[in-house]
């Protein structure tokens, strides 16, 4: 629920092998695997240079040599250990929660809040407010980058901090008090993954009975009745890296912005947010 790739079968991974790019991640269930295929597929369809994909018991066993040139690490763990076996190879860190010290580029875990907000605003241009409800574990730059964002749109902010399901239902349970049509709630990421059954289908009942949109950061939660949400795009992630050498200037640090949005239209329909076909079409996933 947490991490959606999109694309058919997972493609077949490279090898732990010699080779000057490597992706290193951590061993991942079956749900997760095709994520990993599909950032493998990115960073090599743009390239013929031999590209490496290495779990990281494989990555203690790896005796190749020469040192990889780069290397993407998937998540923090990966990111360790990829410094530990390459100390002077430039190590790339994506997926992750907090910026590592010291580390001049790579990609967080989260989707850019601008690019959510953005789309919001496209689908209910009359919304005043946006509630923003978060894991407490969040960090406190993400929180300020999506508050930034709402008020750069000219709305007005709320922010609840959840620790736990039974914190997430009263948030759940505030916000449907408290909805109107130009009340928006954005449902982050994880809020939903501590008990999508329960948090989940008091909210879609009252968006539809008073109209105000709920967004989310997965597609499952817009399958089962949520408005709208914004997606890693992993194959294009994985493009994006396989750039990133002659990138100028120097692509830094930055939120996920290699995004697939989805859509349910008949919430969309049934709140008022979707008036015309057109607002519908650049959606990648639609949902009836």
């Amino acid at each position: 629920m947490l991490l959606i790739a999109w694309g058919a079968r997972p493609l077949p991974a490279a090898e732990c092998r010699e080779a000057p790019l490597m992706l290193v991640h951590p061993v991942v269930s079956v749900t997760y695997e095709p994520i990993i295929s599909q950032l493998a597929a990115g960073l090599m369809s743009d390239t013929t240079a031999p590209t490496a994909v290495c779990t990281l018991p494989e990555l203690d066993r790896y005796r190749g040599s020469p040192v990889p040139r780069r290397l993407v690490a998937v998540g923090e763990s990966a990111y360790a250990a990829a410094r530990r076996a390459f100390p002077q190879a430039r190590v790339w860190p994506i997926l992750v929660q907090d910026r590592p010290a010291g580390v001049d580029r790579g990609v967080s875990r989260f989707v850019a809040p601008a690019l959510v907000i953005a789309e919001l605003h496209t689908l209910s241009p009359t919304i005043e407010t946006l509630v923003f409800v978060y894991r407490a574990t969040v960090p406190d730059t993400v929180v300020q980058q999506a508050r930034a964002a709402a008020q750069a749109r000219g709305l007005a902010w709320e922010a609840i901090a959840v620790d736990d399901l039974r914190a997430a239902a009263r948030a759940i349970e505030q916000v449907r008090q408290q909805a109107t049509p130009t009340r928006a709630v954005w449902l982050h990421r994880d809020v939903l993954a501590l008990n999508p059954d329960i948090l989940i289908p008091p909210l879609v009942r009252r968006s539809w009975e008073i109209g105000f949109p709920v967004i989310s950061d997965d597609a499952d939660s817009v399958e089962r009745g949520l408005l709208m949400a914004l997606t890693p795009d992993y194959r294009a992630l994985g493009r994006t890296l396989a750039a990133w050498p002659t990138q100028e200037p120097a692509p830094g640090w930055r939120d996920i912005d290699t995004v697939r949005r989805v859509l349910n239209r008949r919430t969309a329909r049934a709140i008022g947010a979707a008036r015309h076909p057109a607002e519908e079409t650049h959606f990648d996933v639609i949902f009836d």
